[in-house]
């Protein structure tokens, strides 16, 4: 299926967000999940299922000095 991915178009095979952040590899502590403009708390991921069209945008927390 086909999402808005940090603004682009991206085909995934993912049917929800813990799915999506798996599939690209990323850290789920490092990372807040917005889902149609809501943020998705970790332990919803499971549950928030994605549909065509659907926007997701990835924010990476990082520290430093």
């Amino acid at each position: 299926m086909e999402i808005i991915l940090n603004g682009e178009v991206k085909k995934v095979r993912a049917v929800n967000i813990y799915d999506l952040v798996k599939s690209l590899e990323l850290d789920s502590d490092g990372v807040v999940i917005l889902h149609n403009d809501e943020i998705v708390k970790k332990e919803l991921w499971p549950a928030r299922n994605l549909k065509v069209k659907d926007s997701v945008e990835v924010l990476y927390f990082v520290s430093g000095g």
